[in-house]
């Protein structure tokens, strides 16, 4: 089951019907968004083999540049749940989807960068190695349950928690 209220930080163990979630909803996305999606791929913590994670699918949306955002077709989105978020990030839109607008329970998360910089090479090599080093996810995972225990009710402190970590193992894949 897929669904967290805004803010809320809560970890489920790890579930291996996360994968085929995605290719669903990949092949929604490739309906669409068409050729302006270059690729689509799935990131985050349902992305790693074995560990715990928010139960939110994080979606990675390679284009060639980011104003294709502005090609996007809104209303087609708006009609599968998925909403532009207003979180400035250079670099990256975001999109989510929700499954309940009046609590804002968002099911997952869309990064849409430019395919093949720096966004895109961080997600998917931050990915990549925590599959190839269990050791290092289950670190990662430990570190997850910690900061989902001391930050309950704040994401945004939760995930800056998570940063120096996510940017030591960006730093090593490479």
């Amino acid at each position: 089951m897929l669904g967290l209220n805004k803010d809320v930080v809560a970890l489920t163990k790890h579930e291996e019907g996360w994968q085929a979630l995605f290719v669903q909803e990949k092949a929604l996305l490739e309906t669409l968004l068409g050729d302006l999606a270059v690729d689509i791929q799935h990131i985050g913590s349902t992305a790693i083999r074995g560990i715990a994670a928010k139960p939110l699918l994080d979606v990675l949306i390679g284009v060639r540049s980011l104003d294709d955002v502005a090609r996007f077709d809104l209303h087609a989105l708006k009609d599968a749940d998925i909403y532009r978020l207003k979180a400035e990030v250079e670099g990256k839109v975001v999109f989510a989807k929700f499954s309940d607008l009046h609590e804002l329970t968002k099911t997952h998360v869309y990064h849409v960068v430019e395919y093949g910089g720096e966004w895109w090479k961080a997600h998917t090599s931050f990915r990549d190695y925590l599959n190839d080093h269990p050791d290092v996810a289950k670190a990662y995972e430990t570190l997850k349950w910690e900061l989902a225990r001391k930050y309950p009710d704040n994401e945004r402190q939760y995930s800056d928690a998570k940063k120096s970590f996510v940017d030591r193992i960006v730093a090593l894949s490479r």
